[in-house]
């Protein structure tokens, strides 16, 4: 069904499915045009109204209406009901944004991709003539290929386990794949640590908290870092946010 569609793009979009059905979902879309038009739909509309809530935060009018249209689709706060048929597509993707404003937290989602620079990883020493799986990790990692770069990086560290480079780099692929637990293990070790990434490990364990909604903890996290290094000014404006 139509309806059952635009959830699976929420979901998928909103960064709400377990490695299973993201795996599904993914396996699914290069055979399915619908769900590629409703993928790039909704991708588009998600950004065109997060743009205009940003430009105009007072705009209550807009805000107002967006509301409206989620009304219909929710028994209460958190429970979604069958979608209405409609004739068009806008008015569907309206309300499953809705429901991802309200249930999946996009806002959340967006607030830890601004503070998550993740940077380059470049490991690939000059004159080395065969690519290593470290190199491969770095390439994907630096493609945002996390699925992929956490297979590479994962062996790595367990070969590894005391190079801090390494650590610090699986740390983050874990949370883009939302292992928030595991990497803050991984992480936290980096941090007990005195390598140059002692305090961006203690940054992305913070930031891993905020994946989970989890304020306090995040907070507690971005207070661990001093003032003078260079994660400091991104973590006091975090905290202000929060």
């Amino acid at each position: 069904m139509a309806e059952d569609k635009i959830l699976l793009v929420a979901r998928y979009v909103e960064r709400d499915m377990n490695e299973v059905e993201n795996a599904d979902f993914e396996t699914r879309l290069p055979n399915d045009t619908e769900l590629q038009q409703n993928l790039e739909d909704y991708k588009h509309i998600h950004q065109s109204l997060k743009m205009r809530l940003a430009n105009d935060d007072n705009d209550q009018a807009f805000i107002e209406t967006i509301n409206k249209i989620g009304k219909p689709y929710f028994k209460d706060e958190t429970k979604v009901v069958s979608f209405k048929k409609y004739k068009l597509w806008l008015p569907a993707v309206a309300a499953i944004l809705v429901i991802g404003l309200f249930i999946w937290a996009p806002w959340n989602t967006d607030l830890y991709s601004n503070y998550a620079a993740n940077g380059q990883m470049l490991v690939t020493e000059r004159g080395a003539e065969k690519q290593t799986d470290l190199d491969i990790a770095a390439s994907l990692f630096n493609e945002a290929k996390y699925n992929e770069a956490e297979q590479y990086l994962q062996k790595e560290y367990l070969a590894k386990p005391q190079n801090e480079m390494i650590a610090y780099y699986y740390g983050i692929t874990l949370i883009e794949n939302k292992k928030e637990e595991k990497a803050r293990t991984v992480l936290t070790k980096v941090y007990d640590g005195e390598s140059v990434f002692k305090y961006d490990a203690a940054y992305y364990v913070a930031l891993s908290y905020l994946r989970e909604d989890k304020k306090s903890d995040c907070i507690s996290w971005l207070k661990k870092i001093p003032e003078g290094t260079n994660r400091y000014t991104k973590a006091k404006e975090l905290i202000s946010k929060l």
